[in-house]
């Protein structure tokens, strides 16, 4: 009889949370009463492995850096290189020959002289470009200056052969090199979305609707803007002489920039007419969420926030300049070449292979790093959240809880985040962004609910068996990489998958019971973050178009108030190929101040479906629920909840 009712409590459970849970693990790992109290308790060091290897790749970029800085020399970007590889002007043995001239127009082999040519009597000049590879002397021909510091050819079919870009990754090298050593305008366009970002959290806790609003109406409104101005660009820069023979793969890019500008307008602009019931639905859960952001024991958060914001700038810097270096190394190659007819082997320089693939490297090594800052940010604000709404008391080292002297709860979620969490930070950091977008190139083709194969649905059951491996991918793998792990992670202290698994189980125990506030919020939180980072699009568009006044001997750079005198100078350069950059760097940096709204609305629905667990699962019972939160949940109603558990009722999903 014991074992039948053990299997008639379990069944029971199963049925309780069949249309959510995925697994049974999920349906039985309820919260018991006493279970928060281990937030204080000595925790262990989590997945050590991932830290490992994030310890490496920075022990590399920081090789690659010290190699950046001993072989690097940025004016090679901008300023003509000798065939080998001496830049002239700059190295010794040619310091006093500022000039690049080409001796054979039909190759792309240079030399340094004092002055341009000007007619056949202004010197002989020697090329190992004869038979056999040796050396081969031609008479000067009458070139001019016109374009940087080269001597091209008078005939201008000629000068467009010489100058014409043979590679793409000369144009992106060069385009970006621009950007990046132009450090002062750089860290203006980066602290455009840290204010944007902290305007936008003091709108949403005061005027959430009308913040939102806002920001998505002068996001489309500026994004259609600038494509408009983009295609005035194009034709007058089209217009300037060896334009399009220096910048082939802009030229081509530039439609489909214009062309995302548009969409990304109109997006804007539907999101906001179709979620203006939403907003006025999550209005007043963003002032509950940024309520407990302010709360003077959570308060810290917002300035721990703006200091890995302002790293995350200093860093971005740091890395701006690298890149720029990385990219100005050259190596000696041998080119086979055809000359009278023959094949021959010619010493030259080209750009390293070794240290593009070193760039490479660098750009996904920098792409952990932030990731590491945010989520170490996100651990450390739901730690402190979590703290204050359990108000959870010290222990001593014979375990009993202290009443009195409650834990400064910063330096708490520091030092455990330091001492224990920092491989799981990183084990994060390397894989949630790719494993994020699967999981949403997957929601056009797979519906969110669990347990399709057993679903009366033809349809759920069609895409079951049609998208099963991605189906089993996701199972295992991809629903765990939410910022939910963020808010469990710190209060049990678990690895990282054990706390995803763990905190998946709890959620899908709720839903249908619990309104989740992020279903109120992520939309207009995803695209205020979008918005934020396109803000940093919007000022590098507008600060690197307008003419280069570059002296020689410096690479053609702005200062920042150069820049804001030219946004209405007729341009002659486009930024265009550095734009994608900057917007992830803008997202990145927007993300350290407005990761607050997402991480309060995980933290507070999760540290809630917890207090109801523990007190039996009856809502009006739980132990620790602030008042407003209890208000927040009244006002909501269960409504959504509700309507979340009849649509799978009517499509007929069963469970495990």
């Amino acid at each position: 009889l014991g074992s039948m009712s053990r299997a008639a409590a379990r069944a029971a459970v199963r049925d309780q949370y069949k249309f959510f849970t995925a697994t049974e693990e999920e349906a039985f790992s309820v919260f018991g009463r006493a279970e928060v109290k281990g937030i204080n308790r000595i925790r262990a060091v989590t997945d050590v492995h991932c830290l490992i290897a994030f310890l490496v790749v920075v022990v590399i970029m920081l090789w690659l850096d010290a190699q950046a800085r001993l072989f690097g020399n940025v004016l090679r970007l901008s300023e003509p290189l000798d065939f080998q590889g001496r830049l002239c002007g700059y190295d010794k043995e040619v310091e006093d020959l500022p000039l690049g001239y080409y001796p054979n127009p039909y190759s792309d082999m240079v030399i340094c002289v004092k002055a341009c040519p000007k007619t056949s009597n202004d010197g002989n000049f020697t090329l190992p470009d004869g038979p056999m590879g040796k050396d081969y002397v031609r008479p000067a021909y009458p070139t001019d200056k016109v374009y940087g510091q080269l001597c091209l050819p008078i005939d201008l079919h000629l000068a467009k052969s010489i100058v014409a870009t043979k590679s793409l990754q000369t144009e992106v090298y060069k385009a970006l090199g621009l950007v990046f050593t132009a450090q002062s305008v750089v860290l203006v366009v980066l602290m455009v979305p840290l204010i944007t970002s902290c305007i936008f959290i003091i709108g949403l806790l005061y005027m959430p609707t009308a913040a939102a609003s806002l920001a998505f109406s002068t996001t489309a409104v500026v994004l259609a803007l600038v494509a408009m101005i983009m295609d005035l660009d194009y034709d007058v820069l089209k217009s300037i002489p060896l334009y399009h023979e220096t910048h082939p793969f802009m030229l081509v890019a530039q439609p489909y920039f214009r062309n995302m500008c548009l969409g990304g307008s109109v997006i804007f602009l539907g999101f906001l007419l179709m979620s203006i019931n939403a907003m006025a639905r999550a209005h007043r859960v963003f002032e509950e969420c940024l309520a407990a952001i302010i709360n003077k024991n959570v308060l810290i958060t917002v300035f721990a926030s703006l200091c890995v914001s302002v790293v995350r700038i200093c860093f971005i810097l740091h890395v701006c300049e690298s890149a720029a270096l990385l990219m100005s190394i050259i190596n000696p190659v041998e080119v086979r070449l055809e000359v009278f007819g023959e094949w021959h082997h010619v010493q030259r320089v080209s750009w390293s292979p070794l240290f593009l693939k070193g760039i490479l490297f660098y750009a996904f090594g920098t792409f952990w790093i932030l990731e590491f800052m945010g989520f170490c940010n996100k651990y450390v604000t739901s730690q402190i959240l979590c703290h204050t709404y359990f108000s959870l008391k010290a222990k001593n080292t014979r375990g009993e809880e202290i009443r009195h002297g409650q834990q400064n709860p910063l330096w708490y979620a520091l030092s455990s985040l330091f001492r224990y969490h920092l491989g799981s930070v990183a084990f994060a950091a390397l894989l949630a962004a790719p494993c994020r977008l699967i999981r949403f190139l997957m929601g056009f083709f797979v519906p969110d609910r669990p347990n399709l194969q057993n679903s009366l649905n033809q349809q759920y059951r069609i895409a079951y068996y049609l998208f099963y491996p991605l189906i089993q991918l996701d199972l295992h793998v991809l629903r765990f990489f939410k910022d939910s792990v963020w808010v469990m992670l710190p209060l049990k202290g678990y690895k990282y998958m054990d706390a995803a698994r763990r905190v998946e189980g709890l959620l899908n125990r709720c839903r249908g019971k619990i309104p989740n506030l992020t279903k109120f919020t992520s939309r207009i939180d995803s695209f205020l973050k979008l918005s934020v980072g396109l803000s940093a699009v919007f000022w590098t568009f507008f600060l690197f178009r307008e003419p280069r006044h570059g002296r020689y001997h410096e690479v053609q750079h702005l200062d920042a108030k150069e820049a804001a005198k030219g946004l209405f100078v007729t341009p002659e350069h486009s930024p265009l190929l550095a734009v994608p950059a900057m917007f992830a760097f803008g997202l990145w940096v927007g993300n350290g101040m407005l990761h607050l709204v997402g991480m309060a609305s995980e933290s507070l629905t999760i540290c809630y479906c917890i207090d109801v667990e523990m007190a039996g699962g009856t809502e009006t019972d739980a132990l620790y629920v602030p008042a407003s939160l209890k208000d927040c949940y009244k006002d909501l109603g269960g409504g959504e909840s509700e309507r979340e558990l009849s649509e799978l009722i009517a499509n007929d999903a069963t469970g495990i």
